[in-house]
């Protein structure tokens, strides 16, 4: 029987894959940060895991800590998901090759923070999981096994990852039967090196009417949704974040010019359409503003008129 110490800090999606190992007597102990643990030790505790269970680790001993833990439960492997620190050099040679992180994107292109983020909003069809033996590079490691998943058209990035919990409880049982078996496969150089390395900022998080098309808006938002609260534009000098859109058509466009980002149609039945580039057009579904949370057709009823503009 190999014993894991799991280092996750999302529930989403770690708890599936925690309940998968605890249930097959394979989980030594979690751990997380000290940042997320008055979150995450509630939801823990809801699903049946103890206080002895859990331990939270900080970043100014974060190898103490971990040497402690190793040593106190002496796991068969070391696994990381969704942990958002590098783990110390001393710590991968002390388990050599049994260090193991399971990368929610698909290396070598989306190595770094939030890979689910930047494959939703690139439009990629497929994600998943790159598992790799962890080294002192940050997602460089050789990996031991590629899960990949189709991002449905139209998902959230909140719909995606839970999506992607299931999986991560069906690839630890695969890794956990595969430790020192596995044949580990290096990871190739990116054509995009360093390209999605980090969290977006507030301009990439900003939809920009005169460049993005309709699709490219949309994928922003669902990438947006819930974790960013949404993409953000503003209009009456307020911002407002845009947490659901849809393409639509608009009769004879080519007859008309719309600057992107104007109203073109507005009433209670459809809610609120806007001009993008390329005679193209999206409906907006449902906004976050500071009063609240709104539909298009709200949003019609607040006072949003044809010709006004999003900017």
């Amino acid at each position: 029987m190999k014993k894991i110490l799991m280092l996750c800090c999302s529930d989403v999606l770690g708890i599936p894959a925690l309940l998968k190992l605890k249930q097959q007597n394979n989980l030594a102990a979690i751990a997380f940060t000290d940042k997320v643990a008055p979150r995450i030790i509630p939801i823990l505790q809801s699903v049946g895991f103890t206080a002895d269970e859990m331990h939270i680790l900080t970043k100014k001993d974060l190898e103490t800590e971990l040497n402690t833990l190793i040593t106190k439960y002496q796991p068969e492997a070391l696994f990381t998901l969704t942990f958002s620190w590098m783990i110390p050099d001393a710590i991968l040679n002390r388990l050599p090759n049994r260090c193991i992180n399971f990368h929610g994107g698909l290396l070598p292109k989306y190595k770094g923070a939030d890979p689910v983020f930047w494959q939703i909003k690139n439009g990629e069809k497929n994600g998943g999981f790159s598992i790799h033996i962890m080294t002192s590079e940050l997602d460089a490691g050789p990996v031991l096994l590629t899960e990949e998943m189709p991002i449905y058209p139209g998902e959230t990035y909140g719909l995606y990852t839970q999506r992607l919990g299931m999986l991560a409880a069906d690839a630890v049982t695969k890794v956990l039967d595969g430790v020192g078996t596995l044949q580990p496969q290096p990871v190739t150089t990116s054509a995009h090196p360093d390209l999605y390395l980090k969290r977006p900022t507030g301009a990439q998080l900003t939809i920009n009417w005169q460049q993005q098309t309709a699709s490219q808006i949309e994928n922003l938002v669902n990438a947006a949704n819930p974790n960013y609260n949404g993409a953000a534009t503003s209009i009456r000098q307020s911002k407002i974040y845009l947490l659901e859109v849809a393409p639509a058509d608009v009769n004879n466009p080519e007859d008309q010019q719309f600057p992107p980002g104007t109203i073109i149609h507005a009433d209670q039945l459809y809610g609120i359409i806007v001009a993008c580039i390329n005679k193209q057009f999206i409906k907006i579904n449902v906004v976050s503003m500071q009063q609240g949370y709104f539909s298009g057709s709200k949003l019609f009823n607040m006072g949003f008129r044809v010709g006004e503009v999003f900017m």
